[in-house]
């Protein structure tokens, strides 16, 4: 692919409104990652317990086993995560219609996923998850059961239950999704927190004009000062710039109310609406730090925001920021692999961002030794020029692995399978499942059976998790001298086998992984034995906050083990090869 080539992918794909590495030591007793009342020890099975969670021990609303699931994640054709494809909207929706923009044809769950939930604890499950999930195949997996359009759990209205959706979705880094799940939602179903949770997403997303149908609700419900900012600027935004000069008057009246910096920046936008004055300069020396109304309103008025004080935001910048066509290019390109890793863009449109927002040369194309050249050469060439730079992108990453095998995965799945290429397999498999191609993974197997034991090694392990290749325990040895594995990781290898059902007895558990038995690992099991996906979806996030490095093995066995019992099994996959992958 050329760099003309390359250019023209991305900008059909960034054009539009656009986690942790684990690098920690091995943890015996690692933070827990449950919200409270989650680490309890579940009881001991008695007659008739009491529920535990609302919802944990409902009964299943059919007692028929339900058919298999569809697969959340199209494996053979490489990983299709947000920006999700929205289905065609309804003309109208009905009272009780379900919400969501995507169907069970492009990757929504199928229509049981909340079978026997309960609404009011699973919206509370989502709005106590405050940032990005550790994995990004997890984080993928839970995205689709938010943006499906199916039933909802029960005892929740619309209202509630999209807030909380696209609250999580926003906090993730999805803020595309949530934008559009917000506005598939008719207004009469509004409560006060989809108000909230809809400003606090129209800020995320730069998207000043979202907050215009709801700004004078939003000062009804609300005390913020930030809903009488909106109503001016959306009131100049509509052309009526005595109402919009008034609001803004009246607030700097109210001494105290807002600082003067951010009072600026909404008359900036007053003014440019408006067409006639002098917009005030903005200096951002004035003031320390970055709140979401500074950052979508500053980016909607064309203020360039300081890079240095984006991850003031949080954690799921990146995914806000790579989408922003108001944030310069080069920030956007630095935060690419982040948001890649975060489940925000596919590796398609990593490689595709990479070329569209880096600089170019006098020539018009790009440097050999520049991140973007160095992809153009991983694209063209021989097959064994083009693996050895998808190599060196993996290897030359410093900390960024998992980025690094993402934007290199395009390629990869680019090159054909050939005995030539053995010695370069594992890294080109690595990137295949990073992506979630496991089809095209699998089929280097034969490739890497040719290759020195250490390289065969590597790419056994990932291929047992990610793509089914038969493992055996004695094949562990060989795997941890080749990996250098760390008790840790080969505790997570063992750890994600068994939740595949691949690992079985002692002979796997060398170094004992710690069984896990609370209110969680109930619920969990609770969910997957009703099929309820969507459930299963949300717990998992639950058991996966924070870093990698924070993530337990006995979660990820207990996560990949459900989405298996509920025929999820190409996502549980992915995650227990990136559990492999990611761990150091």
């Amino acid at each position: 692919m050329t760099g003309a080539a390359m250019a023209v992918a991305a900008g059909l794909i960034l054009a539009a409104p656009v986690v942790g590495q684990d690098a920690g030591p091995n943890r015996d007793a690692p933070k827990s990652l449950l919200p409270p009342g989650f680490d309890t020890p579940a009881p001991a099975p008695a007659a008739a317990p009491a529920p535990l969670l609302p919802g944990a021990n409902a009964p299943p609303a059919e007692t028929a086993a339900a058919p298999a699931a569809p697969s959340l994640v199209p494996d053979q054709v490489g990983d299709v995560p947000p920006p999700y494809v929205a289905a065609p909207a309804a003309p109208a929706l009905p009272p009780g219609a379900p919400i969501g923009i995507l169907d069970a044809a492009n990757g929504g769950l199928p229509a049981d996923a909340f079978s026997g939930s309960n609404g009011r604890f699973l919206a509370g499950l989502a709005n106590r998850i405050k940032g990005p999930i550790a994995s990004r195949w997890a984080a993928i997996t839970v995205g689709r059961a938010l943006a499906s359009r199916v039933p909802g759990p029960a005892g929740l209205g619309d209202g509630d239950w999209v807030a909380a959706r696209a609250g999580l979705l926003m906090r993730m880094g999805a803020i595309d999704p949530a934008r559009r799940l917000i506005d598939v939602l008719p207004s009469e179903r509004y409560t006060p927190a989809t108000y909230q949770v809809a400003g606090e997403v129209s800020l995320a997303a730069a998207d000043l004009a979202g907050l215009c149908p709801i700004a004078a609700t939003g000062r009804a419900l609300s005390d913020d000062v930030m809903w009488d900012l909106a109503w001016g600027m959306c009131a100049a935004m509509d052309g009526d710039d005595i109402t919009a000069a008034g609001v803004i008057d009246s607030v700097r009246n109210k001494r105290g109310a807002v600082p003067a910096f951010d009072l600026r920046l909404a008359q900036r936008v007053v003014v440019l609406a408006g067409g006639a004055g002098r917009a005030d300069g903005i200096n951002w020396a004035e003031e320390e730090g970055l709140s979401p109304y500074r950052y979508g309103v500053a980016s909607a008025a064309g203020v360039t925001v300081p890079a240095d004080r984006l991850a003031a935001l949080g954690p799921a910048h990146p995914g806000w920021v790579v989408r922003n066509a108001g944030m310069p290019a080069a920030t956007r390109l630095a935060l690419l692999r982040q948001a890649a890793v975060l489940g925000t863009l596919s590796a398609e449109e990593l490689a595709s961002g990479v070329a569209a927002l880096s600089p170019a040369d006098a020539s018009g194309g790009f440097a050999a030794d520049s991140r973007a050249g160095r992809l153009r050469d991983a694209f063209t060439g021989s097959a064994a020029d083009r693996a050895d730079v998808i190599a060196a992108i993996v290897r030359d990453d410093g900390a960024d692995h998992y980025g690094a095998l993402l934007e290199a995965a395009t390629a990869a799945a680019a090159l054909k399978p050939a005995a030539a290429l053995a010695d370069q397999s594992d890294v080109i498999i690595a990137a295949l499942l990073a992506a979630g191609n496991a089809a095209r993974a699998r089929a280097w197997w034969p490739v890497a059976q040719q290759a020195d034991a250490d390289v065969r090694a590597r790419a056994l392990a990932l291929l047992a998790t990610g793509a089914g290749v038969p493992m055996a325990s004695g094949d562990v040895g060989d795997w941890r001298s080749a990996a250098k594995a760390s008790p840790r990781r080969e505790a997570m290898l063992v750890a994600a086998l068994s939740g595949l059902g691949q690992a079985r007895g002692g002979s796997w558990n060398r170094d004992g992984i710690k069984p896990v038995s609370n209110r969680w690992t109930a619920a969990l099991a609770s969910a997957a034995k009703r099929r309820a996906v969507g459930e299963v979806a949300l717990l998992a996030a639950t058991g996966l906050q924070g870093g990698w490095a924070d993530v337990p093995p006995a979660h990820v066995q207990a996560i990949i083990a459900a989405l298996v019992a509920c025929g999820q099994m190409a996502p549980a996959r992915l995650i227990a090869a990136e559990a492999v992958t990611r761990t150091a």
